[in-house]
């Protein structure tokens, strides 16, 4: 159980940029969680498929958490939208292999099919 009022979740491979943690210092909170937006890079460059995305990541104590490693925030409205990003560096073995296949349409389409699927999902 959360001690603070308020947890940001930032995984090991993401990092918070200085504009949202001086926004977070100045927030008078007015929903119970917040989605803040990721920019992804793998590799260190910049993929237009996987950006935009937001999810929620600043919440509050009173929100229910599901799961154990991977902690969920089980959506409901309202909630606020931040857009001073965290950014996801994709670092470690996986993010330097050879990954020819990313480039290929038809992964892009599985990928584009992947988040619709989890957008219906979710609603």
């Amino acid at each position: 159980m959360a001690q603070h009022e308020w947890v940001l979740f930032i995984d090991d491979d993401e990092e918070a940029c200085d504009m949202l943690l001086d926004y977070l210092s100045q927030i008078d909170p007015k929903y119970p969680y917040y989605w803040i937006r990721r920019i992804n890079l793998a590799n260190g460059r910049y993929r237009a498929l996987w950006n935009p995305e937001y999810s929620p990541r600043l919440v509050s104590n009173r929100v229910k958490f599901v799961g154990d490693v991977h902690e969920k925030v089980i959506p409901k409205d309202p909630h606020g939208i931040i857009d001073f990003p965290i950014i996801h560096n994709h670092r470690g073995a996986l993010a330097y292999r050879n990954r020819w296949y990313q480039d290929l349409p038809i992964y892009r389409l599985w990928l584009l099919a992947k988040k619709a699927m989890e957008v219906v999902r979710d609603r």
